[in-house]
């Protein structure tokens, strides 16, 4: 009889399941630390991105900001001259002499108060609505390429907060010619905000003054003009 050769059946002992187990734990180390770095190295890039970019968005949010208040001083100042037809007579009265000389000015502060409540609660309800499409900084803008200014998707901003605005009136007197003096009424406005841009938040204080009145006055400049009391 033909014996068959023996086949060896080779066992796997402890040792090397213990080898292939230090195999995995030293590839589950390296994936950890690739993640590691791998954030690690993400977050020094938004690091060094934020700390060159935001300035500039913070910089350029502010001067949006700036005009759009600007253009909305100035539109509900004309709007609510307009629709309440207020004149300089309304505001300012102009006393004369015998002889028709003026020797004084009045203000009419219950009409100049009216007015002013009527415009700031104007500005209110404006500013408050702004948003991104106002105040959105162009991604091109941040390139510093001319080419691209103005162009590209809008780095968000809006209004986070609107502090009460202050109004003011005062008058400004200059020299319109010979024995004559323009007299401006004039509405000093200043709000205060805090807008929400990318990766935080920015305070920013708007003053602007627009012209309410005006007139020509013909005449000697007497010393009373130099004393008309303000509203507000």
């Amino acid at each position: 009889m033909t014996r068959r050769p023996m086949r060896r059946v080779w066992l796997r002992g402890p040792g090397r399941r213990a080898r292939n187990g230090r195999g995995l734990s030293g590839g589950a180390v390296q994936l950890m630390l690739s993640a590691v770095l791998g954030i690690g190295l993400a977050l020094a890039l938004i690091r060094a991105f934020d700390g060159s970019v935001r300035p500039t968005v913070t910089e350029m949010a502010r001067t949006q900001v700036s005009n759009a208040v600007t253009r909305i001083v100035d539109t509900a100042v004309t709007d609510t001259l307009a629709e309440e037809a207020i004149a300089y007579s309304d505001m300012v009265t102009l006393q004369t002499d015998s002889a028709g000389r003026i020797t004084a000015l009045t203000s009419n502060s219950t009409e100049m108060n009216r007015l002013r409540t009527d415009i700031m609660n104007d500005i209110v309800s404006q500013v408050d609505s702004l948003g991104t499409p106002e105040l959105g900084v162009p991604l091109g803008n941040l390139t510093g390429f001319s080419s691209l200014s103005g162009k590209g998707p809008l780095l968000p901003v809006r209004v986070l907060t609107l502090g009460t605005p202050e109004a003011a009136f005062s008058n400004v007197f200059t020299d319109a010619g010979i024995n004559q003096t323009y007299h401006r009424v004039m509405l000093d406005v200043t709000v205060d905000i805090t807008l929400l841009i990318p990766g935080g938040t920015v305070n920013t204080s708007v003053n602007t003054q627009v012209c309410v009145a005006e007139t020509v006055l013909v005449g000697e400049v007497p010393q009373t003009y130099l004393q008309l009391t303000p509203a507000g």
